[in-house]
Order: C-alpha cells, then structure tokens, then sequence
C-alpha cells in the first residue's frame, strides 16, 4: 500500500497533469504561430525485433535463426517502468521464477535453473548475475532458448538472458524520468546521449539512476525493509576509422538493502500473516558492482570483420544476516531461533572473446562463417564470522548478534580458468533451403585453495540445424544442440567415492519450429515443439552406516510447446504474447523419480498490449497466468494457479519535433490477487513440508500503483 506522503504526491501529480497538459497546449499553440514547421504528434513503436545478435553472436534475422528467440524491447521496458530483471522476464512465459532470498533474483528457463555464472550473458558474454542487474542500462533482454553450448560454453540446457546495453547515439538526446509509486518507492533516471565531436566520431551516454523503496511487509518491531539503490553508467563509441570502432563501458551499480527471505507456509497457512518477515531487523546486504571492458568491431574487408571484446567485472557484497529457523516457532511463547553470520565476499569475473565473421561462395553457395574464440576467468574469496545463536520474541526486537568466538572464522578462496574454441557455418543452400552446422572445444581448469590446479575438464559440443523458407516471409526449422555444466569432483566427505572426478552435465535438445512475418512484415508469430533431455545429474544413495554414495545416474526430460505474438495487430494496437506448456519430470532419481522440479508450472501464459489513441493516449493491458506448481522437487507442498492483470495508462505532449512530455500512471495486480510468487525450501529437518512447512516462499506483489513523469529531448 501507499505511503501518506507518496499518496499524496502522486494525487498531486494525476491531479495536476491536465492542467499542465493544458498550460503546455497553450504554449505550444503560442509556439506554433511563431514556427509552423513545427511537429506536434509522435509515434510510439512496436515491440516487435526483427533481429537479434545473441542466438547467433552476429547480426541475424529472426527468421534465420533456427531456435526461439524473444526480444523484449526498451519500448516494453519503459512502458511498464520495470526495475528489476524479474518484471522484464515476466514478459515470456518459457521463464518461471524462483526465490529472491540474499536480495537476489532467480529463474528457471524451460524447467531449468539459470546458474549465476552461466545462465545470464551482457552483450554476448557472460555475466555474474549473483545480484540484481541495473535495467536502467538496458535497451532490451533476449531470452534464447535451449542449449548454447556451442557459442557460449557451459551452461544450462534451458538457455540464456543476453542483456543488451544501450548504445551511444550520434544526434543529441536526453530523457529525465521521475517514478513515484506504492510503499514510498522513488526512483529518478537521466539518460544523456550524443556526439561529443563536430565529426560525431566520438559518442557518449551516461545513464545515471537513484531508487529508494520500503516493504509492506514488517520485521518483529514493527519496522520495515528499506532498499538504497544507485546505478550509473558511462558508454563511449570512437570510431578510429571508417572500418573500426572502439567501444569503452563503465557501470556501477550499488545496491544496499535490508533482508526478507520470504513467509512461512504451513498446512496451507502463512503463519504470522503475510505482512510478518522472520529474518532479523538488521540483516542487511551490500553489493557494489562494477563492470568496465572493451570492445572492438573492425572490418577487414567488405565481406570479412573481426570482433575483440573484454571485461572485467569486480564484485563486492557484505552480508550481516540471520538464518531464521522458522520450524522452532512455539506459539505458546511467540519465539523461534536463529543462526546468522557476518560474511565478506569477494568476485571476479572476467571474460575475453574474439570472433573472426565471414561470408564467401563456394561451388554456388553462400557462406556465413563464424570462428570464434573466448575465455572466462573466475576468482572468488570469502570470509564468513558465524553468530551465537539468537531467539527473537515475536512483536519485539531481535538482540544484536554476538561472533561465536569459539569458533574459527571461515575463509574460501576458489579460481578457476574456461577456454573455449567454436566455429560455426550457416551455409545458404537456395532461397529455400539453409543449413547450419557447428562445433565447440571447451576446457575448464580450477584451482583450489592453494591456487595449484586441482582438476581439469573437457568437453565436445555440437550443433546442427535445417531451415526451410517456404515463402519470403516465413520458415520452418529442425535443430539439435547440446550444453554442458562442469561439476567437478565429489565433496561429500561422507561418500564412498570422495574427491573422484565427475562428468558434466550434459543437455540434448531436439527442436521443431516456424516463424511467420505477417501483416506486411508488422506482426511477427512464431511456435516450436521441443524436447530436453538432462544426463549426468548428481545423485546421492544412502549405503547406511553413515556412508553415501554420489553417482551420475540422474536424468531429466522435459518436453514442450511454444508461441508468441509480437507487433502490430492494427495500427492502433500492438502486442506483446506468449504461451507455454510444459512437461518437466525426474525420469531417473534416487529420491525424486516421476516427480516434477519444483516452481515449473505446467502451463503459462502473459501478454501486455498498448492501444494508441488519436490524442498521444496511450492504455495498457496486462495479464500473467501461472499455472499450478509444486514448491519443491518432492512434490509435497504445492502452490495454486493465479492469474494477475495489469493496467498503464499515458499521455504524451509533443510540444515539438525535439522537446516531449510523458505522464503516465501503472497499477500491478488491478484486483489486489492474492498468491505464491517462486522459492520455497521444505528440506530442513526430518518428516518434510508435513512436520516442517515451507520457508522462503516469495509472496505476489498486492496492489500497486507507480506515476511517472519523462521528459524527452
């Protein structure tokens, strides 16, 4: 709910936008009879991406890229005011959310887990992601969909989220946006844009943001979780030649906010209600972020270019939080237990690519060839102090924790070094008919604590693919790619085979799909079948006496369906959709055979529209179905289906062809919809969600409301 004071500042702003829309119509009419060249109407675009660079690392068209792709454009991100990468992804339906616990954002893509070091890209590289990445620097997200081992190394079968950064621009731009919404969230955005030269060889952008927000939801006295959030970020394009351009980015993003790990369920029920947050009042997260890199694009000739990029991102998080044991609470006395630490860690990631791009004729044949090459270097240190154990009594204040001096700080270091060499050939045999066919070397060497390498892996990746174009605007396709995930070795000390080298996971997709443009190239439709197979997964058998065992033995199948709609339905409305059905399950599993993973609803759809009306106002119209889900691999605690509706409304004044106004006003969840967002844990003690309930379950946003004022030049 809304705060007094920002209540009160949005009623001013709705109730002052008509009378500044009619001041400024009068200083525009004033304007007019001075220059009568003057443009007064604008067009808003539509969502729809005709290429994408991630799926392919090079500039493709949709229709020749043999997998799902979807581009979820800045026009979608700005027209929702999203702030988080979990309100962008929201928009395709192939993604499911999961827990948000340590102030971080998870997903599943096609059933499976994007893990923080390989699951999310930025600009076609890899990107740690154990934090929650700055929208504000984005000018769209592509979701590929299924595996891409081939170009980009280990990673999950399901996919990957490139985030793509904006870009300098050679014409003078800018854009203050003010966002003032529910539960005293403040967020204020400039983006400054354009040549810094006569020659306009040398561009910028810097994009600079400040965001505060409070919680509904409250510790044990009373207070709430705050979050003090700044991005910043500096882009620079020089071109040094006709043939080369140089590209320099800087970003920082710092991100300090209070703890909520989510409710507590149990026999169906949130216990202490939904507003009750069970970690302690001073658990607190800090990250500081930090990305700068490089990238050149060179043209070596007219059909040969030669791409080079690196960065280096440095992160750094401070995390004084309690371990809430919400299975320990007594109703009688209103108490429970904690455990809790003070831990330091420290990340770095960086990544090198270079890609030789090509395009010849042989025989009668059209080439596009990609050589390509990069390498990812990870290091990451850890000290962690643990606390003495803290009770808190509900509706007071959890004590300040006390360092268990009786036992020894922990410290962690691990590194680690990927190498990866790919080519690729899409291979254009007529108008018809093309053929892509790709190969991948990867190599992952990590070093332990004494930096002395410890264990080396190696991997082959394939990829093979056949389009068909059976008109100019259309194709169907058939692809086979696999992935691959580095496990290491087995540390479980209690196993009969400790420290023996493990395989990778392994992920083989086998897809069919097609993809139409239609309504003179305005709407673009497209729809896939597919099936997943995951091999190699850790399994872990009790042999008794104290003893397990971890074998390979694990599998997963996942099979499914797919559509989505983006564009232009008239001129006036344009939309954003898609639909997913999903038949995820354990096909071999010691403890979860027949089940399904957990937070992976069978079916899922959303969509967002925009009606464009003759006086620059512009309705939105939302809704997200979520099938029903179980909260954990055993399927013994399950959350039901829900269907939310979202609402945008916005009026622009063009006052002239350089200079606009944008008011606007977003209500999420219009009917205050009550339900189980993603997380959950059932895996604490003996006896399950039955004896135990289910802890971090995120709960969905109630009703809220977020006005924002742009201007634009």
């Amino acid at each position: 709910m809304f705060k007094k004071n920002q209540l009160a500042l949005l009623i001013g702003a709705t109730l002052a936008s008509p009378m500044a829309y009619v001041n400024a119509q009068d200083v525009a009419v004033n304007a007019t009879e001075v220059d009568e060249s003057m443009v007064v109407t604008g067009k808003n675009s539509s969502y729809k991406a005709d290429s994408n660079t991630g799926s392919m690392r090079m500039e493709m068209t949709q229709l020749e890229t043999p997998g799902q792709v979807t581009v979820i454009d800045e026009q979608l991100i700005n027209e929702q005011r999203a702030s988080t990468l979990g309100q962008v992804l929201k928009n395709d339906s192939s993604i499911s959310a999961q827990g948000n616990s340590r102030n971080r954002e998870r997903f599943t893509l096609r059933g499976f887990e994007l893990g923080s070091s390989s699951g999310f890209l930025r600009d076609g590289k890899q990107h740690w992601s154990h934090y929650r990445q700055p929208i504000e620097l984005l000018e769209s997200v592509e979701v590929l969909k299924g595996p891409a081992g081939l170009l980009y190394g280990k990673s999950a079968p399901g996919g990957l989220i490139n985030m793509v950064s904006k870009k300098p621009t050679a014409e003078t731009q800018m854009e203050f946006s003010q966002d003032i919404g529910s539960n005293n969230e403040t967020r204020s955005t400039l983006d400054i844009s354009g040549s810094l030269n006569e020659s306009q060889s040398l561009r910028s952008r810097l994009v600079l943001s400040k965001q505060d927000s409070e919680s509904s939801r409250s510790y044990s006295d009373g207070s709430s979780p705050k979050t003090d959030r700044f991005v910043g970020g500096l882009f620079v394009d020089y071109d040094l030649t006709d043939d080369i351009m140089l590209s320099v980015h800087y970003d920082k993003t710092i991100d300090d906010s209070s703890v909520d790990s989510g409710a507590y369920i149990k026999g169906g029920d949130v216990v202490l209600g939904d507003d009750y947050i069970w970690d302690a009042q001073w658990s607190n997260i800090k990250n500081e972020v930090e990305n700068i890199g490089f990238d050149v694009a060179a043209d070596l000739s007219t059909n040969w270019s030669l791409n080079f990029s690196f960065n280096h991102q440095d992160f750094k998080r401070h995390d004084v939080e309690s371990y809430p044991k919400e299975e320990s609470y007594d109703a009688a006395t209103g108490t429970y237990q904690h455990s809790g630490n003070d831990r330091s860690d420290h990340w770095v990631f960086q990544t090198a690519n270079i890609d030789l791009i090509g395009e010849f004729e042989t025989a009668g044949l059209d080439h596009q060839l990609l050589i390509g090459t990069n390498w990812l270097g990870y290091s990451y240190d850890m000290l962690r102090y643990s606390f003495n154990p803290i009770s808190t009594t509900v509706e007071q204040p959890t004590a300040s924790p006390e360092i268990n001096t009786a036992k020894d700080p922990r410290i962690y270091k691990s590194e680690s070094d990927s190498f990866g060499l790919y080519i690729q050939d899409m291979l254009t045999i007529n108008d018809q008919w093309q053929v892509l066919a790709g190969l991948r070397y990867d190599q992952n060497i990590s070093r332990g604590q004494n930096g002395e390498e410890d264990y080396k892996e190696d991997a082959i990746v394939p990829k093979m693919a056949v389009i068909y174009h059976p008109a100019s605007n259309g194709s169907i396709y058939v692809t086979y790619s696999e992935s691959f995930e580095p496990q290491g070795k087995v540390t479980n000390d209690k196993a009969n085979n400790f420290d023996e080298k493990l395989d990778p996971k392994l992920g083989r997709l086998y897809e069919l799909g097609s993809k139409w443009e239609l309504f003179d190239e305005k709407l673009f439709a497209s729809g896939a079948i597919f099936e997943i197979t995951q091999e190699n997964s850790l399994i872990t058998k009790d042999l008794g006496n104290d003893m397990v065992e971890v074998t390979q033995a694990g599998e997963r199948v996942h099979r499914g369906a797919e559509l989505a709609l983006q564009g232009y339905l008239t001129e006036s409305l344009s939309l954003s959709g898609s639909g997913t059905y999903l038949d995820a399950e354990y096909t071999k599993d010691e403890n979860y055979q027949g089940n399904r993973p957990a937070d992976v609803p069978e079916f899922s759809a959303s969509i967002w529209s925009r009606y464009e009306f003759a006086n620059n106002t512009d309705v939105n119209l939302g809704a997200i179905y979520v099938g029903s889900r179980f909260g954990d691999n055993a399927n013994t605690f399950k959350k039901d289906a829900y269907t939310r509706f979202d609402l945008g409304v916005a009026h622009t004044l063009q006052y002239d062809q350089n200079l606009e106004f944008t008011v606007r006003l977003n209500v999420e969840n219009v009917f205050d919809t009550g339900y189980y967002a993603g997380g959950g844990s059932t895996g604490r003690g003996d006896g399950g969600y039955a004896k135990n309930g289910a802890q971090n379950v995120v709960l969905g946003e109630g009703r809220n409301f977020m006005a924002t004022f742009q201007v634009r030049y």
